[in-house]
């Protein structure tokens, strides 16, 4: 029988669906895993797409329909301060991980290098590996934030980028406009990009701030967002990336490649969806940050190390005894306490520990998670207690 891929074999298989594979789910477990809002799309997004729904059986263009691209080109221009033309570097694709993808294909060759930040986004590291890249690997501080002296030593001959994803995932930390902007001056000295993900760019709590790094002068930056969370979009398969003009050509060759174009139906709904901007999330940030609020104050009961949470809606727990195996308690918790989390090691992060996510539970399922998540806890790591 022939083989596969040498090259798919070295990645690690998709974690969270690993992860529930292995265990024993019973119809009561609450996730606290996969990262997703509780809320749904807007009544526009779905409407737009039951009118055009006769008009969707065709391919648009490869880079998406013009009036939704003149549509993100307005939202970058207003709510993220980036200069941009809709004709010459933006490219609607089929989520934020196909913009990544997108991305990597189009300024790389094999053997490069790409630093990603760790804690880092599991599907950016298999992206990486799987166009024969090596994935080099930068540290955070003590607080998840980047450490800039130590991604300047990181940056070699063949280095193509610098990748931060802010707010992050899976920390929920929304790195300070101070570190984007120096990240982006670095990158730019260097003669190398900075891949922007951007795709929680609208859950900001605690007072903190989002800047796009696009919006500088100086650097060559390729921003990607989504419609998955802001929206309530995941399903739907749609995103957006916004780059230096030079690479349209290249980009275009590769989503011709990968998927033609981004669903049809999809594009009219994300086109009324974005015209609706920022508000249409922001309606719903009290509830999630009340939820917030409320796991940090239950977690803060416990001897464990959190994230500063004021980003996205994940966060992000360091245990105290380095012994531990995170697969393993996360399992343990899945099917003793019904409660699920997912392991920190998967993030690439050597102190054991795991994510959470309050973004799809809301405050009644929101406690009882968090209530089977510490007793679970406490029976099965004595140095919490």
């Amino acid at each position: 029988m022939p083989r596969s891929s040498s090259r798919t074999a070295r990645i690690m298989n998709a974690p969270i669906q690993e992860l529930l594979s292995q265990a024993k789910i019973s119809k009561d477990t609450i996730s606290l895993g996969q990262g997703m809002p509780f809320f749904l799309p807007p009544d526009e997004a779905v409407n737009a797409q039951i009118e055009h729904i006769h008009e969707s059986y065709r391919y648009t263009e490869d880079a998406g329909i013009e009036s939704l691209r003149n549509a993100i080109c307005e939202k970058l221009m207003r709510e993220n301060g980036i200069k941009c033309n809709p004709k010459k570097n933006i490219i609607v694709t089929a989520g934020g991980n196909q913009a990544f993808m997108n991305a990597i294909l189009s300024i790389t060759k094999p053997g490069d290098e790409i630093i990603l930040i760790a804690p880092y986004y599991f599907n950016h590291l298999m992206a990486v590996q799987l166009v024969d890249c090596k994935a080099v690997i930068a540290n955070v501080d003590a607080d998840f934030i980047p450490d800039i002296n130590e991604l300047r030593k990181k940056i070699t001959r063949k280095t193509r980028a610098i990748v931060t994803v802010s707010p992050n995932n899976p920390t929920g930390v929304a790195y300070p406009p101070d570190i984007i902007t120096e990240i982006n001056r670095i990158c730019a000295e260097a003669g190398i990009y900075h891949i922007s993900d951007e795709a929680y760019e609208h859950f900001l709590f605690a007072g903190a701030s989002h800047l796009s790094p696009a919006s500088l002068e100086h650097g060559s930056t390729i921003s990607l967002f989504s419609f998955s969370k802001s929206f309530g979009m995941a399903g739907y398969r749609i995103g957006y990336m916004v780059f230096p003009e030079h690479l349209y050509s290249d980009i275009l060759k590769i989503q011709d490649t990968i998927g033609i174009c981004p669903p049809v139906p999809s594009q009219y709904a994300a086109e009324a969806a974005i015209r609706i901007g920022g508000a249409y999330p922001g309606q719903f940030l009290k509830k999630l940050d009340d939820v917030r609020k409320m796991f940090i104050e239950e977690l803060g009961k416990l001897n464990v190390q959190i994230s500063a949470a004021n980003g996205a809606f994940y966060i992000y727990v360091h245990l105290p005894d380095k012994r531990i195996n995170d697969w393993r308690l996360s399992l343990k918790l899945i099917e003793k306490y019904g409660v699920i989390v997912i392991p920190s090691s998967v993030f690439g992060d050597n102190v054991p520990g795991f994510r959470i996510s309050y973004g799809n539970v809301g405050m009644e399922r929101g406690r009882e998670g968090i209530r089977r998540l510490i007793v679970g806890l406490r029976e099965l790591v004595q140095c919490v207690r």
